[in-house]
């Protein structure tokens, strides 16, 4: 072979490793891209009509959403922020495949794609999914849906989304991302009322027996039950209790099956305005977030239009109410005492 031609052959043979190359990497851009512009969902809006049941899961948002002539409610049967169902139904609706991401089951956590049922942390939820299934009237499963982190370098108002089925390893990358609250409470309108600390008169806490009672005098608040205490009242837990009203949020809400709130414990309160209201452990827990009934009732005609609206959001349910409200529900009088500096 003469040097010239084992010079063409070298070339020739660097030309075809690189048509090789361009065309592994073409034929693979193509792979991944081949479904671009694909509804993720296959005739979705030809069977969201058939679909009553929504199930969500996730870290902190566990919530069924139930069919309910053309719309959903809660599976407690309490009402849920208006347009909150439709945004996440058009939201589904509108989710494109972008392009196929990674098959390897290893690196689901770096997508936040793994299954939010093996989450085992009550703190952590880094690495889980949010999981949305989807069930017909017939009993059936249409689909089941894990979404992971999102990526605005997709473009669109949305965004895209990281994406992928249960029971295969295979993930996308969406064009448009799923809009949904974070959190269970914020599925609901979970402010039930707000009390000004000027219209706070007084409160009491009863558990069995009357524990303690806190009114307000001028400027301060006191301690008018029990007296002549053998410790220094810390007016920062009067100012807790009070406060307490100040702005009611819930957590979770549930129907509820009790009948009788006697024994209870119980922190009633009364307003200026002559409204009286009452939160209700519906057990006796020693740790925790507790479940409340909250009830409503005017002792003065002023205050029968909020003991009114209260009532209406209340009735017929119980709510998971903060740790601060949960623990001044198991208080003694002890608890109000000044810690030594």
């Amino acid at each position: 072979m003469t040097k010239k031609s084992f010079l063409n052959l070298t070339v020739i043979s660097f030309l075809l490793i690189i048509f090789a190359a361009v065309s592994i990497n073409f034929n693979s851009q193509t792979y991944n891209f081949g479904n671009r512009g694909k509804s993720f969902l296959t005739n979705f809006t030809k069977n969201v009509n058939d679909i009553t049941l929504i199930s969500i899961e996730s870290f902190d948002n566990n919530i069924d959403l139930v069919k309910e002539e053309n719309g959903y409610v809660s599976k407690s049967g309490y009402p849920l922020k208006i347009g909150i169902w439709e945004n996440l139904i058009t939201s589904l609706s509108l989710l494109r495949i972008e392009e196929k991401k990674t098959n390897d089951p290893k690196r689901h956590a770096e997508l936040n794609l793994l299954p939010p049922e093996l989450n085992n942390s009550d703190l952590e939820s880094e690495g889980y999914a949010s999981k949305i299934t989807l069930t017909k009237k017939d009993g059936s499963v249409y689909s089941s849906i894990l979404f992971g982190k999102t990526d605005p370098s997709v473009g669109g108002l949305s965004g895209g989304q990281f994406t992928r089925m249960p029971d295969n390893n295979q993930s996308y990358l969406l064009k448009g991302a799923i809009r949904m609250p974070t959190s269970k409470s914020d599925w609901f309108e979970s402010l039930l009322f707000t009390i000004q600390n000027k219209d706070f008169l007084s409160a009491s806490l009863i558990n069995q027996s009357q524990i303690f009672k806190v009114e307000s005098a001028e400027q301060l608040l006191k301690l008018s039950y029990p007296k002549n205490l053998s410790f220094k009242v810390d007016q920062s837990k009067l100012s807790d209790i009070r406060e307490t009203i100040n702005g009611f949020y819930f957590y979770d809400v549930r129907k509820s099956k009790i009948k009788n709130l006697n024994n209870l414990p119980t922190l009633s309160f009364e307003t200026k305005s002559g409204l009286i209201l009452s939160l209700s452990s519906v057990k006796q827990d020693k740790e925790g977030e507790s479940w409340i009934i909250i009830k409503a009732k005017a002792k003065k005609l002023g205050a029968k239009k909020i003991a009114d609206e209260i009532t209406s959001k209340t009735i017929g349910y119980e709510f998971l109410a903060n740790i601060n409200t949960s623990d001044i529900l198991r208080w003694n009088i002890q608890n109000l005492a000044e810690k030594d500096k």
